[in-house]
């Protein structure tokens, strides 16, 4: 074995090259498993590019391989695309088709670059139509495929396999917010009322329960064994009395939702769910200010499971 090592290659290289062949060895012939060894080499340790086919199946290789590389050890690949991101769906998210063309614009249109997918014709060797990827004035892959539409698609799946190594890669979709902290439809009301100012010392129910034995503080009643919070009513439409449920028939207030975000922009969290139980009209609001303060801002399911979430950027 030790023949097959490079007279350039140091002992860190050549290990780890090593345990590339070890682990293929029984499904590939030498020659080829050589050659596809010192592609994966050259791409660790050099940073060297070769066509889009050759370096998704070696990187498909290197995924199912356990090298051992120090960090340090790894060339670190320049970006083809400057403060290009790549978005792409959680695996196994059912809710986002894993659709390469969909990720390109997507990511394009987050990173704020230029894309286009140019017809290049027919290949006049294949017979199949012609696709080429460009993104920022670069032209980044060239896909075939039999019609327009699958020519585009393979295009984009080429240049998706070209640019994972090389730009930042973000995971969106339903599984990246299952953690956030949620804020639910009480919360945001019963926050109208926390803010809402104490009853004057001259108010007449003031002065009512101090001559009953009320000291100011605490329940009322003489030994203070009554309720201590002030009963909540919502009048926003006269249909509402004492007593009432302020969850119920209550809307959500800007000023709540605005606390809310501006507690979430200075703390830690990267993402914050407001639950199902947000009216059309309250996920409008919580839409709205989000916008106001550049946040991202995107609802997810149907009907009465639907919710919203709202990230940094």
């Amino acid at each position: 074995m030790e023949a097959k090592r490079c007279s350039w290659e140091t002992d860190l290289q050549w290990k780890a090259r090593l345990q590339f062949i070890e682990t293929w060895k029984d499904h590939y012939p030498d020659d080829t498993l050589s050659a596809l060894s010192m592609v994966w080499a050259n791409m660790k340790f050099l940073g060297c590019r070769y066509p889009a086919k050759t370096e998704e199946i070696v990187s498909e290789l290197e995924s199912k391989a356990v090298i051992s590389i120090p960090d340090k050890a790894v060339r670190k690949r320049k970006p083809l695309i400057e403060n290009f991101t790549i978005y792409e769906p959680e695996e196994g998210d059912e809710s986002t088709k894993n659709n390469p063309v969909s990720i390109l614009n997507e990511s394009a249109q987050k990173s704020k670059k230029t894309i286009s997918f140019d017809d290049l014709g027919i290949n006049s060797d294949t017979g199949s139509c012609s696709c080429a990827v460009t993104i920022a004035d670069k032209v980044i892959a060239v896909g075939e495929g039999i019609g327009k539409k699958q020519a585009k698609r393979n295009a984009a799946g080429n240049a998706l396999a070209i640019l994972r190594p090389r730009q930042p890669v973000i995971r969106v979709g339903s599984r990246s917010h299952e953690s956030a902290p949620c804020v639910s439809r009480t919360e945001l009301v019963s926050k109208a009322y926390e803010k809402a100012p104490s009853i004057a010392e001259d108010n007449i129910g003031n002065r009512i329960l101090r001559k009953m034995g009320w000291t100011g503080t605490g329940g009322i009643g003489k030994e203070g064994q009554g309720r201590a919070e002030p009963v909540m009513a919502v009048g926003t439409d006269g249909k509402f009395g004492l007593g009432c449920d302020p969850t119920q028939g209550a809307g959500v207030k800007k000023t709540s939702v605005q606390d809310v975000l501006v507690s979430f922009i200075s703390g830690p969290d990267r993402e914050i769910k407001f639950s199902n139980d947000l009216s059309k009209e309250d996920r409008a609001l919580v839409h709205k200010v989000s916008q106001q303060y550049g946040l991202k801002h995107r609802s997810y399911g149907k009907g009465d499971d639907r919710y919203l979430v709202v990230g940094k950027d």
